[in-house]
């Protein structure tokens, strides 16, 4: 090999390298919901590309009120799910659309589109 492939080689690997720690082994920030005065914990979420936080930690036994507002045109994005809360809403564009349900059980429990190209957490404590 010339040094010339050594170096494309090398520089193709640490991209790899790069991409997979990015995607799936960078720690992601957490946003975690208190409640407010209502005894109600809210979080707005914004859906552009993927969810705004994408990692929601709420204390179990208070009701959730998830605010989506979708600011894409993406046809993946029109739906959210929750799969484990037997739960989903139609997101419009430009509309903020309310999730509300009171989450019973410690737990991880994922969102995500109707495709699952995108996705977040909620986790329960």
């Amino acid at each position: 090999m010339t040094p010339i492939q050594i170096a494309v080689t090398l520089g193709g690997i640490a991209l790899s390298v790069f991409i997979a720690w990015f995607f799936w082994l960078a720690p992601k920030g957490q946003t975690r919901v208190s409640a407010g005065v209502s005894g109600v914990q809210e979080v707005a979420i914004t859906v552009k590309g993927g969810y705004t936080p994408d990692i929601i930690v709420v204390k179990a036994g208070q009701p959730l009120r998830m605010r989506f507002t979708r600011q894409e045109s993406a046809g993946c994005s029109e739906t959210v799910l929750f799969p484990d809360f037997n739960k989903s809403a139609k997101l419009p564009e430009g509309e903020e659309v309310l999730v509300e349900f009171t989450p019973e059980k410690a737990g991880e429990y994922g969102f995500q589109c109707q495709m699952g190209m995108l996705r977040g957490k909620l986790i329960v404590e």
